[in-house]
């Protein structure tokens, strides 16, 4: 018989792709995470009898068993970014674009290039005029982000950009995904490791994404747990997930 003991649980979250046949693709680790939690639901009906007096509950009935999450990221990356944003990630290779139209231009506005992470810009009039970097222009290379100094018409930018990765909103094509935890119990004294599986998941996006905060962002997401036809057969898995308690020692 196990012992039972005070928890406070710590641990990395793995997140992979479930396959419509049941089967998994490699999980990757979140990063940090602060929150994982389910949380279980189990609606009845109730049968009132009629002969007491008293219209008291003498049957009930399962109609319906669910399970809701919440996951939170504390770190960003691009994977996660997808997670949030309910996209997909689009992995660019390096390449140069040419005649980039950006059109009539004057002091202080700000043209957003087609890629970020360029090199070698270069910049002219319709009159093939080239514009002067620091005189008629600034560049933020690494974001692609043009500011113009001096009014001009009928720009056209030329340069080349590295490979890099972006996230598209609303684009994923419904991937079902499962969750592992793999934790230990921190309070002092105890042995317990835990580990937790959830098999079918629909992740939903982050009601909300700050791209401007005053301390510590963090990715708030929730999931709808799906029973697993596949798994429910075996008493080992269950419908909808596990939980396996080892303590060492």
């Amino acid at each position: 018989m196990d012992r039972a003991e005070y928890f406070s649980m710590q641990g990395r979250v793995f997140i992979g792709p479930r396959n419509p046949n049941g089967s998994r693709g490699l999980a990757r680790w979140v990063f940090d995470s602060s929150l994982l939690e389910t949380a279980q639901k189990v609606e009845r009906e109730e049968k009132q009898e009629s002969w007491s007096g008293q219209r008291t509950v003498a049957a009930t009935m399962n109609t319906k068993k669910g399970m809701t999450g919440n996951l939170t990221l504390g770190q960003l990356c691009t994977d996660n970014a997808a997670l949030a944003l309910d996209g997909e990630r689009v992995e660019v290779v390096s390449g140069s674009v040419t005649g980039e139209p950006i059109g009539d231009v004057a002091a202080g506005d700000v043209w957003p290039l087609a890629y970020a992470a360029v090199s070698d810009l270069a910049m002219e009039t319709g009159a093939a005029v080239a514009l002067i970097e620091d005189t008629d222009y600034t560049v933020d290379e690494t974001l692609g982000v043009v500011t113009f100094l001096t009014t001009k018409t009928g720009v056209t930018a030329d340069y080349d950009y590295a490979a890099q990765s972006l996230v598209t909103a609303f684009t994923s094509d419904n991937q079902d995904y499962y969750i592992l935890f793999a934790g230990l119990n921190t309070v002092d004294g105890t042995s317990t490791k835990c580990r937790g599986e959830l098999y079918n998941l629909t992740m939903n996006p982050a009601e909300n994404f700050g791209y401007i905060q005053a301390s510590f962002g963090d990715l708030a997401l929730s999931f709808i747990a799906k029973m697993d036809p596949v798994r429910q057969i075996d008493p080992k898995f269950g419908p909808f997930g596990r939980l396996i308690l080892i303590q060492e020692g």
